[in-house]
């Protein structure tokens, strides 16, 4: 049974199609065996198969094939100042067919340094085209005599190159791809070590601070001084969860809160009497949305602790609830419950912080017991 060599070209390219080097980008691997096909099957003596470079001022040999010597090898460059009208006529984006490639007008500055030396006869050219410009081409060339190129033949041509044209979109892919992991791998290092040293110039501060604190020689000092460390240590703290969160710079703020609770329950005044009533859901949100949340919630529950240890006679409640929405804004309701007098400079901080978040904030006596309910 005989068969056309239409279904013979058709046969190859769908050979070559599931070549591993089209999905690994090898081109220089596919560009061998593209070029000896179409050498084979066009029986067509060279090959070759040409990048343009990123000046676009010339073309480099990726690889050519020569059947007669049974060899591949590269060319020499061609230069677009030396052959100016070529190069022009090859932007036309499309296949060239030069029957008699020596009186083409437009391959004349081609006859004496290439197609005379070489025996060249007839030629097809072939660009390569990705992203609508051209990165090169194929060419594909007959020596000895003139010869008449068949529509399957530019076909097959142009399957070819089509091929060497996915094996070269695949590298490129490849190289953006491991240049985006390195950029993330060094992002990724950049935020720990920014993290880090956050987290360590916070954590010096706080010993600046507590060493102050042990000098001051008044109440009045040391009650600034601790206001000033508990904001500090707030933000070490949110800084903290941040350096361990498994989220790129974002912070579960449901987390933090219940961290922040534990370390006031078994801190400096555990002997007041907290009651803590929660249900929080897992909140994330990024660093600088995060701050003026984590400043807030500290100055609510310092301010609420700090007035009712003065007095000492009724528990500090503290009733703390949070809901998400699947548009991912979320509401938390915050209620601190003491039975001490706030006065207006803490009452304007926590207004201040309120603001900063688009939240709301309201105070109600209830006789001996203030509730302040703050919602965002």
């Amino acid at each position: 049974m005989q068969f056309s060599r239409s279904s013979v070209f058709l046969e190859v390219i769908e050979g070559l199609s599931k070549s591993p080097h089209i999905h690994q980008g090898n081109e220089l691997e596919m560009a061998q065996k593209i070029l000896y096909s179409g050498s084979q099957f066009l029986k067509i003596q060279r090959v070759n198969a040409w990048m343009m470079n990123k000046e676009g001022t010339a073309l480099d040999s990726l690889l050519a094939y020569d059947k007669l010597r049974d060899e591949f090898y590269k060319e020499g460059p061609l230069e677009r100042e030396v052959f100016p009208i070529w190069f022009r006529y090859m932007q036309r984006n499309d296949i060239i067919i030069s029957t008699d490639a020596r009186n083409e007008p437009f391959n004349s500055e081609l006859v004496e340094p290439y197609l005379i030396p070489l025996d060249i006869h007839s030629m097809m050219e072939v660009p390569i085209i990705s992203s609508g410009q051209i990165k090169g081409l194929i060419c594909f060339e007959h020596t000895g005599e003139i010869r008449q190129w068949s529509n399957d033949e530019q076909h097959f041509a142009i399957a070819l190159t089509q091929l060497l044209t996915l094996s070269l979109e695949t590298k490129e892919k490849n190289s953006y791809r491991d240049q985006l992991e390195v950029l993330v791998n060094e992002k990724t290092k950049l935020v720990s070590d920014i993290n880090y040293r956050i987290q360590n110039n916070l954590s010096i501060l706080t010993a600046f601070i507590r060493s102050e604190i042990k000098k001051a020689k008044d109440e009045y000092h040391i009650s600034l001084f601790e206001n000033i460390l508990n904001k500090t240590y707030s933000l070490e703290m949110l800084q903290t969860a941040v350096s361990k969160s498994t989220e790129s710079n974002r912070v579960n703020i449901g987390q933090y809160i219940e961290n922040m609770l534990s370390d006031m329950q078994h801190g400096k005044n555990s002997s007041q009497k907290i009651v803590i009533q929660k249900d929080l859901q897992e909140i994330y949100l990024s660093t600088t949305h995060a701050i003026p949340y984590a400043l807030l919630i500290n100055e609510l529950l310092s301010v609420g602790m700090r007035n009712s240890v003065a007095t000492n006679q009724h528990p500090m409640n503290i009733s703390l609830s949070s809901t998400s929405e699947k548009s991912r804004t979320f509401s938390m309701q915050f209620q601190v419950k003491s039975n001490a007098a706030y006065s207006e400079e803490d009452l304007e901080v926590i207004r201040n912080l309120t603001d900063q978040i688009d939240g709301t904030f309201s105070i109600h006596d209830h006789g001996r017991e203030k509730k302040l309910i703050l919602e965002f």
